[in-house]
């Protein structure tokens, strides 16, 4: 078995919301804040990001729609724990005027904490020649993931992500030769 272990460190609130209104937010966070799924979902994007969207590595590690990836993620864990969740307000610009638009706010669920982990374990087979290049490529992205959640493109969700076992040369190589 294989199984790389990460650290995330938060530098801001993040939110991963659970689509359901609450007391006092009209969305709220998931109950285990940070899940799995949305961890695999941004290293993805940073993988695709920096690969190509065509990359068939991409379907090779995160599987797609015609074969499962052979990984598993666990959700991540607070060191510590979760931060209180607390609703923030966001409203919506009209590009036109500068102004809020009426009936545009939002009140949302967010939450944070120091820092989390989460690990990622192959549960299904994998070439032996291909194992060191699913490692590159799970090591590298996740690395280069800056930020996750909802609004990250609006300042929520910022962070820094560092595998336990830290690339050395030839694994930044090796994810580097996959660009096509």
């Amino acid at each position: 078995m294989t199984r790389l272990d990460f650290e995330i460190t938060f530098h801001s609130p993040f939110r991963v919301a659970s689509g359901q209104g609450g007391e006092g937010a009209h969305d709220t966070v998931e109950a285990d804040r940070l899940p799995a799924s949305s961890l695999a979902g941004v290293v993805r994007a940073t993988a695709a990001s920096l690969l190509g969207e065509k990359n068939p590595v991409l379907d090779e590690v995160f599987g797609s729609s015609a074969q499962p990836s052979p990984w598993r993620w666990t959700p991540a864990r607070p060191c510590g724990a979760w931060h209180h969740a607390n609703p923030a307000a966001r409203v919506r610009i009209d590009e036109a005027t500068g102004a809020a638009q009426e009936d545009m706010l939002v009140l949302a669920e967010q939450t944070g904490a120091e820092a989390a982990t989460f690990s990622v374990r192959r549960f299904r087979h994998v070439p032996a020649e291909r194992v060191d290049t699913h490692k590159a490529v799970l090591i590298v992205a996740a690395q280069a993931t800056r930020s996750l959640g909802a609004w990250r493109r609006r300042g929520l969700g910022w962070v820094g992500i560092r595998c336990t076992d830290e690339p050395d040369e030839q694994t930044v190589r090796r994810f580097l030769e996959l660009k096509r």
